[in-house]
């Protein structure tokens, strides 16, 4: 009965001692995750930050195609050269020079 106790004794011990190992290494990679996660957090606040001042980048360039856009409607609507009466006074004096050179 004796031999039989220390087995049970010993395979009791190696057990514990099994599960205390287990437990170390679980405690190393639970340090190492909570490391990894610190470390993402930090990357997850500095990619937040590349994203604002992207999109603040973003906005800024927009509104400046848009002031170019209305910059463009506004020169393509805006006069297109002399208007018809203008156009009538240049070919009465171009008509007036050529009978002048004819003389």
């Amino acid at each position: 009965m004796n031999e039989k106790l220390r087995n049970s004794v010993h395979s009791i011990n190696a057990k514990i001692n099994s599960l205390t190992q287990r437990m170390e290494a679980l405690k190393t990679q639970n340090s190492t995750l909570t490391d990894e996660i610190q470390a993402l957090k930090g990357q997850l606040i500095e990619y937040s930050q590349n994203e604002s001042q992207f999109k603040e980048t973003l906005d800024k360039l927009n509104n400046d195609l848009n002031l170019a856009n209305k910059q463009i409607i506004e020169f393509s609507q805006g006069p297109t050269g002399r208007s018809v009466e203008e156009i009538d006074e240049l070919v009465k004096e171009i008509d007036y020079c050529i009978e002048q050179l004819k003389k």
